[in-house]
């Protein structure tokens, strides 16, 4: 049978196809589309993705508990609290402080800010306690009691 005709030969890989609609510009290239002309510099190029920096958790808690401290110190019966959130500031600030210098990484202002916090808190509390006990047993010695 030479009279018939020949089959359609496929088309080759990546060669564009005449009834397929072109790309958009903000797609990706599909298989078998050719890229649109005019694409900017490195729009077919893999983006690299942005590398997490490691954490820091001990500067962050040192932080979290350096400014709880400074705020509870102002509290008298709470003041007790606050000498040992700061003692606990001074700690993991410090260690966050190492930590970030060995690592590298974040979080090394919040270990700074519980280092330097925890200290404000740890004075301020035993100031304000030095405060009070003086104030009471002045009160007890001069007999001003409710006892009369």
């Amino acid at each position: 049978m030479p009279d018939a005709p020949e089959a359609p030969q496929p088309p080759a890989w990546r060669e564009v196809q005449p009834n397929n609609p072109p790309q958009s510009p903000g797609l990706p290239p599909q298989p078998g589309y050719p890229p649109p002309q005019g694409a900017p510099y490195g729009y077919y190029q893999q983006q690299p993705y942005a590398v997490a920096q490691p954490g820091n958790g001990l500067g962050v808690a040192g932080g979290v508990c350096g400014i709880v401290a400074v705020v509870l110190c102002w509290i008298p019966f709470v003041d007790y609290l606050s000498i040992v959130l700061g003692a606990l500031a001074i700690i993991f600030g410090a260690l966050g402080i190492r930590h970030s210098n060995a690592h590298g990484g974040g979080s090394k202002g919040m270990a700074i800010t519980g280092l330097v916090t925890g200290i404000v808190a740890l004075v301020i509390s035993i100031l304000f306690l030095a405060v009070i006990y003086t104030a009471v047993t002045s009160i007890n010695i001069s007999g001003g009691g409710l006892g009369g």
